[in-house]
């Protein structure tokens, strides 16, 4: 039962850290135009907030496409970062999952 709530704790903790301020402010500063489509584009998940559609953009390399200097250096930090992110969640996931066949298999 506690690898289950570490599981949903690192899960939480994920989204928590999702946000990318920095590229947040660079691209609202340089590229207003990519900006605004990031922050309208409907997302076809339950969580269609801006910061997870920047989330998605920037872990598919989007900021590469970008001429400008800043934007691309911004966008690889935030790479890094949004990397971290994602392997914390998918660990959260695989707690959960561990966790479920555990209690499922054990003798009780």
């Amino acid at each position: 039962m506690a690898v289950l709530v570490i599981g949903m704790g690192l899960i939480v903790l994920g989204l928590v850290l999702m946000d990318l301020p920095e590229l947040r402010r660079v691209l609202k500063r340089h590229d207003v135009e990519c900006w605004q489509m990031l922050s309208k584009q409907k997302s076809r998940s339950w969580l269609s907030f801006k910061r997870m559609n920047l989330f998605a953009w920037t872990l598919s390399r989007g900021f590469e496409r970008s001429e400008n200097i800043d934007i691309q250096y911004a966008g690889l930090l935030a790479y890094k970062h949004a990397t971290r992110v994602k392997y914390i969640i998918l660990f959260g996931v695989s707690l959960i999952i561990i966790g479920s066949v555990v209690a499922l298999i054990s003798p009780q």
